[in-house]
């Protein structure tokens, strides 16, 4: 990945790629989550879309199976819960 190369210099083009391949083809949802998760805390302006993502009734994703719905709605969370931790004394949003 081009993020992996460039460094921090890159991510926001890199993110700005990914994110317009998962608008423009949800099929690639599974495989950007994935970058975003290497990308760590730079992944942090993905989050409205990784909220929008969990709250729809189904995902695009590889083949959009099962098993990779489930995938993506694993890492999604994961993500979220990295880049957004809850503010210290807040309560804690309920798993689904």
């Amino acid at each position: 990945m081009l993020w992996e190369i460039g460094g921090e210099a890159e991510a926001p083009a890199v993110l700005a790629t990914l994110l317009e391949a998962m608008a423009q083809n949800p099929a690639t949802a599974n495989h950007v989550v994935s970058c975003l998760n290497r990308m760590g805390p730079l992944a942090a302006p993905a989050l409205p879309l990784l909220r929008e993502q969990l709250a729809l009734l189904r995902r695009g994703g590889r083949f959009q199976s099962i098993d990779h719905d489930e995938e993506l709605q694993r890492i999604g969370r994961t993500l979220i819960a990295r880049l957004d931790p809850p503010v210290s004394g807040a309560p804690r949003e309920q798993p689904d």
